[in-house]
């Protein structure tokens, strides 16, 4: 997934940020590539086994 110049200008623009010239966009382009990748592979995760750690509830203060 590879995110067009103009697209990355305007999400840097909505988050405050400072314009960047085509050329420093693709010198961040391979890092940023990297990373939506890794993204893509834990979205790929099959987690189904692995029990939620939103389940766990810690009970703080009492004795076990």
């Amino acid at each position: 997934m590879t995110i067009p110049n103009a697209t990355l200008q305007a999400m840097i623009q909505a988050f405050n940020g400072f314009e960047l010239t085509g050329e420093e966009l693709e010198r961040v382009r391979p890092e940023l590539d990297n990373y939506l990748r890794e993204m893509e592979n834990l979205r790929d995760l099959d987690l189904s086994g692995v029990m939620s750690s939103r389940l766990l509830r810690a009970k703080e203060g009492e004795k076990p």
